[in-house]
């Protein structure tokens, strides 16, 4: 039987995992998302052993080299330098290791490649490089560092300097005043803001673009351009709708694997709007939900995974309800009633089973409805003192849920039952947002308090106070990789959004129970973040203003890829201080929300009673 012809995706997909396997994240997630948004889709997947690409590669020179060393008749030859695939000149390794006055291989100092993340960093120590053994294990990221004579502290990050605080956090040190590092004002050769820089630098015009460094000279050459332009605007490839009359938005959530659907809510309307086409910024509305001037109001919604149904919850009377939708906006199930307000909606991973959670002060009801048996009524729930603020899925049979100084485990099975209580050391403290993964078979739960500004993973009894100075907005998790072998050991990445205005990216590491703050991603002076998103492959997050949209390279961080400003408004005065969002403000600030289509390339910024279809096409 023979093979099947070699194509393009063959190559790309092992090209692709070759990259993820060396631990070059960010460049996996670019060709991820120039080519195919899921390469675990495609049929032959599966089949790809690890290091594939490298093995073949090696049959490949090894053939080679039995192809010169016979002549036309199958008679052996002599096989001369000048005939091997590379060329007669030997690879030296020593020569690699250093390059002048740029810093060494690896560390991403004059080099136009993304800083390590902490992923790649024990790939490039422990592990081949690019397919062969090097003569030595890699170990730049351990060395002390040298800028101008002055050597750094090991743990320095992206040639800005670190110190380790007594909490367990690892922050960017800060330069003292008086004594600016010849980077200070500038955007060091990874492309990120140095952490060192002043408020008032980052609002001057930046520094002249360095010309393109080409790395062919053979062929077509393009240009890596180290410094990074000026951010994007991406007002040309916006659309503004009108979506709430006289109210406002609260939620929008596109459709799972569509990017033409996408569904906004607030308390007394829900609609859906369809695009004509995956690049089009037009929509039809298709109305769910619309105050008819009595007191129903739409408390949360939620689509399942597979975007068949949109549930919508409704109160009214003292009780809530669900109602599902599809696609069309067509009415196909309504669920049992509650006897309280409905304030989550959670679907497992698979779509069949979904949490509801109706909760108010006093106590709280957690729900399990399972669409493939579509009881009469929910089954019993499990009842916890006090309010529940989020709740999120571990697999397929547990979930966690956050309350007044504790975060929950509960079993899921035919129901949900109440298995764990994690109590924390400040029992008034709010949980407000809880996130969670698996690390090596093991649970690790995030959760942060909006009020106290803290980070607290109760699995691994880890706490991080004043993470911010100001209120915690949103926090999430960085999506994993979708090869099950990096899965189970990726890095465990969260970014918090906060009011002081900044957007931080830490990486958790549990075994030494530290917080590592990777990236500072500052929105401006007076501007909070009142919310975050990762993009679905991980490549870019997103935060929200009142007035703007700021979309970052996650890996890299620094200065904002691109922005988008409402129009017809202005930016805060420097002189309001953020100061009072740390015991909250007078006024509470709007809702803002942001959603990533499925690959990733589209954006609904809800605001106000409009929603923004932002198209984000590098």
């Amino acid at each position: 039987m023979a093979s099947p012809d070699l194509t393009s995706h063959h190559v790309n997909y092992l090209i692709w995992r070759y990259l993820q396997e060396s631990g070059l994240g960010e460049a996996a997630v670019m060709l991820q998302r120039a080519w195919n948004p899921d390469p675990q889709a495609l049929p032959f997947a599966p089949y790809i052993k690890t290091h594939a690409l490298v093995t073949l590669v090696q049959k490949g020179l090894q053939y080679h080299e039995i192809e010169q060393s016979l002549d036309q008749d199958g008679n052996p030859v002599p096989l001369t330098p000048s005939k091997y695939f590379f060329g007669p000149v030997p690879l030296e390794p020593e020569k690699l290791k250093t390059r002048g006055d740029h810093g060494e291989v690896g560390d991403g100092l004059g080099t136009d490649q993304a800083p390590a993340s902490p992923a790649s960093k024990v790939a490039r120590d422990s592990g081949p490089v690019n397919g062969h053994l090097t003569a030595e294990p890699a170990t730049s990221a351990k060395r002390a560092r040298k800028s101008g004579g002055a050597e750094r502290p090991e743990g320095a990050l992206n040639g800005d300097e670190m110190e380790i605080e007594p909490n367990g956090v690892h922050e960017h040190a800060s330069v003292p005043a008086g004594s600016p590092s010849p980077g200070e004002f500038g955007v060091d050769a990874d492309g990120d803001v140095s952490m060192g820089m002043a408020a008032e630098a980052q609002d001057q015009e930046p520094a002249p673009e360095m010309p393109p460094t080409f790395t062919l000279t053979t062929g077509q050459s393009v240009g890596v351009q180290i410094t990074p332009a000026k951010a994007a605007d991406l007002s040309p490839d916006t659309a503004v709708l009108d979506v709430a009359g006289a109210g406002h938005v609260t939620r929008t959530l596109w459709r799972p694997h569509d990017s033409t659907v996408v569904a906004a809510a607030g308390d007394t309307f829900c609609s859906l709007w369809k695009l004509s086409s995956q690049r089009s910024t037009s929509a039809v509305q298709e109305k769910l939900v619309e105050s008819r001037g009595d007191t129903t109001c739409v408390s949360t919604v939620a689509w399942d995974p597979t975007g068949q149904k949109l549930a919508v919850a409704t109160y009214n009377d003292l009780s809530g309800s669900i109602t599902m939708y599809d696609v069309h906006g067509h009415a196909v199930d309504l669920l049992p009633e509650v006897p309280r307000m409905i304030t989550g909606l959670h679907w497992g991973e698979k779509g069949s089973q979904m949490v509801v959670v109706a909760s108010d002060s006093r106590v709280s009801e957690l729900a399990l409805w399972d669409n493939s048996i579509r009881p009469d009524e929910f089954p019993p729930p499990q009842v916890i003192d006090g309010s529940i603020y989020d709740l999120t899925w571990l697999g397929d049979n547990q979930v966690y849920a956050c309350g007044d100084g504790s975060v929950f485990q509960c079993d899921v099975d035919s129901s949900i039952h109440l298995s764990k209580t994690f109590s924390s050391s400040r029992l008034s403290t709010a949980w407000t947002f809880i996130r969670c993964a698996k690390r090596a078979n093991s649970p690790v739960v995030v959760t942060a308090s909006s009020e106290t500004a803290s980070i607290w993973i109760p699995t691994h009894d880890m706490q991080l106070d004043d993470a911010h100075l100001g209120a915690i907005t949103t926090i999430e998790l960085r999506p994993q990789p979708q090869i099950p072998e990096l899965k189970q050991n990726a890095p465990i990445i969260l970014a918090s959004s906060s009011m002081d205005g900044t957007v931080k990216i830490w990486h958790i590491d549990v075994e030494s129970k530290q917080f590592d703050c990777l990236h500072r991603l500052s929105l401006g002076p007076s501007v909070p973040a009142l919310t975050s998103s990762f993009s679905p492959d991980g490549y870019a997050i997103a935060a929200a203003s009142e007035n703007k949209l700021f979309i970052w390279n996650a890996e890299r961080g620094g200065v904002p890829m691109a922005t988008w400003t409402v129009s017809g408004t202005e930016p805060p005065k420097k002189e309001e201080s953020l100061d009072e969002s740390a015991n909250g403000f007078s006024e509470p600030m709007p809702d803002r929300s942001l959603s990533w289509d499925s690959d990733g390339k589209k954006l609904a910024f809800g605001f106000g009673n409009q929603m923004a279809i932002v198209n984000f096409q590098r």
